[in-house]
Order: structure tokens, then C-alpha cells, then sequence
């Protein structure tokens, strides 16, 4: 027992330790320039015993320039890079303080946290990142469709542009965007954009492809989206009670729209033939788009006997009213088989013999057969 605590309060010491600790900025970012130099301030908690550390490919072009973290927590990094690197693309020095990493005496489990210095060296010629963003949208709403390239080349892209062919699920070319045309300069990022209408198409799953050409290269990429309408469908309900029982009567929705809905609530009646014998309602609801969720209320069925009975579910939204028509069963609640009566002192003595019976006679036979 005296274990356990000490594993506990050594738990909750550790905890506490690493949440008292962090560092800021999160990130930083460079883009690389020939003999770049540059300091940047770091602070993190006001501390006696705490360590900087820098590592990565590039770390012997970074160090810390001024230590401050006993005084008031701060301290400068100075970012000092050649001429030229020869590792292009993205290459990463981490930042970290570690409590306790002074002098020998860090802890194991101790608190430690880092920052990712992110230096981009441009690739030699031709060479960008392409990027595709579309959004869902309501069938009455029009958005901007958007190519992004980032040019991480050393070269300028003189002319890029984009083709976006819209299909519909049914995979057929429903329309066909055109973006403008733009230059990209080195280390630069530009969007390009088209134009689409909902309006134009029913509601319903679509795939945006976008062919973008830029200089002498070609890249495909693929997106998803959705046009929603004002429409909120009842996907499934509770269709069978007991009888004589206060039951929960769950009605399973899915929004169709791009846009929260609130009060959102249905009704239910119940009818035995053509004769409304019971209706009840459920809370109000708000919904997010394209959101499933499962409303609920509490039927009382009681005086009702059993069998198959009409249901009508009216659900209320926005000035709207959606309805569905089905049957739901009351049933007599199945008895639940008790083996307690069967485990008596007498059963479990004739059980035992039984079993003791057995074994001899397996033992005699094994005998006989040696």
C-alpha cells in the first residue's frame, strides 16, 4: 500500500512539473537568404535551474546569445546562416528548456519542452507546393474555389493556372472553372481563384478537379464537397415497446444543410386504425451543419393493449414541417429465465456424484486398457 501512494505522489509531482513549464514563440519560420542573420527573444518561466539546448542539421548556425531565464524567464537565440545550404526544402532546429539542466542534475521524467525553428532553403529551378481548398456550401450560396502553389524553387514560375472540372456522384462533368492566370516569383505564394455558383446544381456529394499547369509541370488534385438544402431528414425511430411501460421513444435526424438550424422538435401520434389515441413531443433542438442526432421524449403507453399500431412523426424546423408514416408494436416483455431455483443443496450433491461417477469410470478404463 505504501508503494502505491509513493507511485502516486511521484505521479502527481511529475504531472505538475511539466505543466508549470513552457516556451514561446511555438514556431518560427525562415525563409533562407544568403549570410541571414537575425535574434529572436524566447520566454519561458522564471527559473534557477534551466537548461537551453539546441539541436537539429542546422544547429551549429544557431545559439543562444543572452540567457535570462533566472532573472525574468527570457532568453535570445541568434539565427546566423552561410552563403548557401546545401539540404533544400525544410530543415528543423528545435529550441528546448528542460528544468534541471544545469549542471548534471536533470531528472528522469523531468520537464522539457522545445520550439521548431523551420528554415525553407529553396530548391534549385522549378519547384512549388500545390495546394487545393473548396468548401461546403448551401444551394442558394456561391464560393471561390482556391489553388494555392507556394514556390519553394529559386526560379520564378512565369504562368500557372488552373482547369476545375465539378462531377457530380454520378461521376458526370456537371461544370468546368477556369482560373486566372498569375506569376509566381521565388519564395512567394499566390492563390488562384474561380468562381462557382450553387445555384447552378441540385443539392447533394460533388468532387472538384483541379489540372494546374504551371512553367513546364502539371499536377491533379482532388477535393470534395457538398451542396446542402434546407432539409432535415428522419433517418429511424423506436418502433417497439412493452406493454404498460414509460418508454423512451428515440427520432434519429440528419441535417441536409450547410448552416446551424435551431429549434428543431417533433411530434409524435399514435393512431389505432383512424383514431388518434396518443401524441407527445420532444425537447428543441439546435443542429450543426450536416449534423445526425437523436432527439428523444418518454411515451406512456399504459391502457394500451398489445399489437401493431400507425405512427406519424412531424418534425418542425425553420417554418418547415417534414413527416413520416409507420407502424410501431407494443409486446408482452419476454421473461427473463432465473437459474437461481435450480441451484439447490440437493442439485449440486447429485452434480458432484455425477461427476465423481465419471471420472472413475475413465480412470477404471484407462487401467484395463495399461
Amino acid at each position: 500500500m505504501k508503494k502505491i501512494i509513493i507511485l502516486l505522489l511521484m505521479a502527481i509531482f511529475i504531472s505538475n512539473t511539466v505543466n508549470a513549464i513552457r516556451i514561446s514563440p511555438d514556431s518560427i519560420r525562415i525563409e533562407f537568404e544568403p549570410n541571414f542573420e537575425k535574434s529572436y527573444t524566447f520566454y519561458t518561466e522564471t527559473a534557477e535551474n534551466v537548461g537551453i539546448a539546441i539541436e537539429g542539421d542546422l544547429a551549429k548556425y544557431v545559439g543562444v546569445e543572452k540567457d535570462s531565464i533566472a532573472k525574468d524567464g527570457s532568453f535570445v537565440i541568434k539565427v546566423k546562416l552561410p552563403a548557401e545550404i546545401e539540404t533544400p526544402g525544410k530543415n528543423l532546429v528545435f529550441v528546448s528548456v528542460t528544468e534541471g539542466g544545469k549542471g548534471g542534475a536533470m531528472v528522469s521524467g523531468i520537464a522539457s519542452i522545445r520550439t521548431p525553428i523551420d528554415i525553407r532553403v529553396p530548391y534549385p529551378g522549378i519547384y512549388a507546393e500545390i495546394g487545393f481548398n473548396v468548401h461546403d456550401l448551401n444551394i442558394n450560396e456561391t464560393a471561390n474555389f482556391v489553388v494555392t502553389i507556394h514556390n519553394l524553387g529559386k526560379l520564378s514560375i512565369t504562368s500557372a493556372k488552373a482547369v476545375i472540372d465539378v462531377f457530380d456522384i454520378n461521376a458526370r462533368l456537371v461544370e468546368k472553372l477556369f482560373t486566372q492566370e498569375r506569376i509566381v516569383n521565388a519564395k512567394a505564394k499566390e492563390n488562384l481563384d474561380a468562381f462557382f455558383d450553387a445555384s447552378k446544381h441540385n443539392a447533394g456529394t460533388y468532387k472538384a478537379v483541379a489540372h494546374v499547369t504551371y512553367a513546364d509541370q502539371s499536377k491533379d488534385l482532388e477535393a470534395n464537397f457538398k451542396i446542402g438544402t434546407l432539409n432535415i431528414k428522419i433517418t429511424n425511430y423506436t418502433n417497439t415497446f412493452f406493454i404498460g411501460k414509460i418508454a423512451k421513444f428515440d427520432i434519429e435526424i440528419e441535417s441536409g444543410w450547410n448552416s446551424k438550424i435551431d429549434n428543431v422538435f417533433a411530434e409524435v401520434k399514435i393512431f389505432n386504425n383512424t383514431k388518434e389515441i396518443s401524441s407527445f413531443k420532444t425537447i428543441s433542438v439546435s443542429l450543426q451543419p450536416w449534423e445526425k442526432k437523436k432527439i428523444s421524449t418518454f411515451w406512456d403507453n399504459e391502457g394500451l393493449g398489445e399489437g401493431t399500431y400507425d405512427m406519424e412523426i412531424s418534425l418542425f424546423y425553420e417554418g418547415k414541417t417534414n413527416k413520416v408514416s409507420g407502424k410501431i408494436e407494443i409486446i408482452m416483455p419476454k421473461e427473463k429465465i432465473s437459474y437461481k431455483k435450480y441451484l439447490t443443496t440437493t442439485n449440486i450433491l447429485v452434480i458432484v456424484v455425477i461427476l465423481l461417477v465419471i471420472i472413475n469410470i475413465i480412470v477404471l478404463i484407462s487401467r484395463r486398457k495399461k
